[in-house]
Formats: structure tokens, C-alpha cells, sequence
């Protein structure tokens, strides 16, 4: 079994190797940039589908008909 945990203080981190020593439960540090790496391969997907079901549908909906309006005050004659 794996499991990845974020740690963004370095104080945890200090508190957190020990106990992992103690227990022998095997770690791995992996580099702070390689770590960040992943979090922008999977932002390049479709905004559209990281952000699905983020919304109620009813929002959603009023969302769209502001966008709508607003494209179309900018297709009018001035």
C-alpha cells in the first residue's frame, strides 16, 4: 500500500520522519519541483474537466446566461 502526503511546513516534516523511522514504515522524499511537475501535467487537461460537477447545475446555468449577455452587449452598435 502506498500513500502520498503533502507536507508544506518543514517543522512537519521534522516531526513526521522520526515517527516514520520508529514505526519502519519505509519513505521516499521526492524534489519539491518533480512533485509540482505532476500538478501541471494534469492542469493542461480541458479547464472543463477539471473543474465538472464544481457547480450546482443552477449556477451553472445563471453563469452561462451572464456570459451570453455579456458577449452580447459587446456585438452591439455603439
Amino acid at each position: 500500500m502506498q500513500i502520498v502526503i503533502e507536507i508544506k511546513q518543514p517543522q512537519d516534516l521534522q516531526l513526521l520522519l522520526p515517527l516514520l523511522e520508529r514505526l519502519k514504515i519505509a519513505y521516499k522524499q521526492v524534489p519539491e519541483k518533480a512533485a509540482s511537475g505532476s500538478d501541471n501535467l494534469s492542469s493542461a487537461g480541458k479547464l472543463s474537466d477539471k473543474y465538472a460537477g464544481k457547480l450546482s447545475v443552477e449556477v451553472g446555468e445563471a453563469l452561462q446566461k451572464h456570459i451570453s449577455e455579456s458577449r452580447s452587449e459587446w456585438e452591439r452598435s455603439i
